[in-house]
């Protein structure tokens, strides 16, 4: 098999394999948080019926058309998680191949703890995860902090490899704390009927999933890596 349908090959089973477990995980942990942070949205934390009685045959309705909703967005994020995760295993790939490394599941994990940080950590900390009913700054401006702190974030990684002595360290810190000395976008105002805990325990999930999914996505792409000769 020639080197460029085994990268992609593997990047396919092991984007598969890591999208799937993601689904699962974050459909158990993360989202059913967002749901309940979508009814202080649509509410704003109250019950609004007034205490008036229910059309039995509206709320069937409803709660049908609910559940083909969650379906729908259930099937959305499978989907979402695995070309996330193809793409992932691409990128790491090349990487691989640039530094000569991801050759067995131990690297793997290694390579999985540089993708989770410079993907996931380091913009959450500017940037965390939100949910439904939050405040947020403008899209645009947020897209483009989120990429210089990637962009960032991955040239620290590729500083801390390719450079050597002490002062790559220096230069690798540098970049890293760029962005938040540009200053992440904030809200014009911070007020939510989202609860607090509400919120942490969304950011605590949504990297703790991230994280497994990205120490799974190096370990098995290393293995297969490993096993090049056999395919």
């Amino acid at each position: 098999m020639s080197i460029f349908r085994f990268l992609v090959f593997s990047a396919l089973v092991a984007g598969c394999l890591v999208g799937a477990v993601s689904s699962i995980l974050h459909l158990t942990t993360t989202v059913p948080i967002v749901l309940a942070a979508e009814t202080y949205e649509n509410t704003g934390g109250h019950n609004h019926d007034g205490g008036r009685p229910h059309d039995h045959a509206v709320e069937e309705d409803g709660h049908s058309e609910k559940a083909g909703l969650m379906s729908s967005r259930n099937i959305l994020t499978v989907i979402a998680m695995i070309l996330a995760y193809v793409g992932f295993a691409l990128l790491l790939n090349v990487y691989a191949e640039a530094f000569g490394t991801l050759n067995d599941w131990r690297q793997g994990i290694a390579c999985g703890l540089a993708g989770f940080a410079i993907f996931s950590l380091v913009p959450a900390i500017g940037l965390p995860p939100e949910l439904p009913g939050m405040p947020a700054a403008e899209l645009a401006s947020r897209q483009i902090w989120w990429t210089g702190s990637v962009v960032c974030a991955a040239g620290a990684v590729a500083a801390w490899k390719l450079m050597s002595g002490r002062y790559r360290w220096v230069f690798a810190l540098f970049l890293v704390l760029l962005p938040f000395v540009v200053g992440a976008p904030r809200p014009e105002t911070e007020l939510t009927a989202v609860p607090h805990a509400l919120h942490v325990q969304f950011i605590v999930f949504t990297l703790v999933v991230s994280l497994v999914s990205w120490q799974l996505l190096g370990a098995s792409l290393g293995w297969l890596r490993s096993k090049r000769i056999a395919f």
